[in-house]
C-alpha cells in the first residue's frame, strides 16, 4: 500500500505546463462544435451517480462556486477507464468526495470534438496533448481560475481515489504530502 501511495504522490506531484496547449490555439481557433457519435456514448453514458460537466460550463460553475476541476481523461478503448467507471468512481465515498469539491468533467482524449478551456478553443485531443495525457485514464485537478493543480495518471482504487479527491479538494496538498494525510486518516 505505501508503494501505491509513494507513486500517487509521485505522480500527482509533476505539474504539466499549459504553454503547450497554448502553441495549439491556433490549430484549433476555428474548430467547428461536432454531435457526440455513438461510440463516444459508450464510456459517457455509464452511470457513476453524479452528473458531468462540459469543460467551458465546469469553468464557470467552479468560479461561481470555488470547486474545483476534476477532469476525467479517457479513451474509449481503455478497459481501465471504464473499470474506473464502474468501480472508483460510481462508489459512495468517491461520490461524495466529488459532490463536495469538484464540478466533474470527462474528456475523451483521442475525440476531435471542441472544448473550450479559459476561453481558447481546442479539439478535445489537441487539449489532451496539452495537458500531456500519455495514459489512460489520467485525472486531472484544476482550480477555480483554470490553474492546474496536478494530475494522477492511472487506475485507482476507490478507497484511495477518495482518499486523493479530500487530500486535493480540503487543499490539504498545500500544508502536508499525500503520505502525512494517508498516515493522519489511518
Amino acid at each position: 500500500m505505501r508503494v501505491i501511495l509513494s507513486v500517487i504522490l509521485f505522480s500527482f506531484l509533476l505539474c504539466p505546463s499549459f504553454a503547450q496547449a497554448q502553441l495549439l490555439y491556433n490549430q484549433s481557433n476555428n474548430v467547428d462544435d461536432k454531435s457526440i457519435t455513438a461510440h463516444d456514448k459508450i464510456q459517457s453514458t455509464i452511470d457513476s451517480g453524479f452528473e458531468w460537466v462540459n469543460l467551458e460550463e465546469a469553468q464557470r460553475k467552479a468560479a461561481e462556486s470555488q470547486k474545483k476541476l476534476l477532469i476525467f481523461g479517457y479513451a474509449e478503448w481503455c478497459t481501465y477507464c471504464l473499470k474506473m467507471r464502474r468501480e472508483s468512481l460510481s462508489d459512495s465515498t468517491v461520490r461524495d468526495a466529488i459532490n463536495r469539491y469538484f464540478i466533474p468533467v470527462q474528456l475523451d482524449s483521442e475525440s476531435g470534438d471542441s472544448v473550450v478551456f479559459n476561453g481558447t478553443r481546442y479539439t478535445k485531443n489537441q487539449f489532451a496533448r496539452g495537458l500531456q495525457i500519455q495514459s489512460f485514464p489520467t485525472h486531472y485537478f484544476v482550480d477555480a481560475d483554470g490553474g492546474v493543480i496536478g494530475a494522477q495518471p492511472g487506475y485507482i482504487e476507490a478507497d484511495i481515489y477518495a482518499l486523493l479527491l479530500h487530500y486535493v479538494g480540503s487543499n490539504a496538498f498545500e500544508r502536508i504530502t499525500f503520505d502525512e494525510y494517508i498516515d493522519l486518516r489511518m
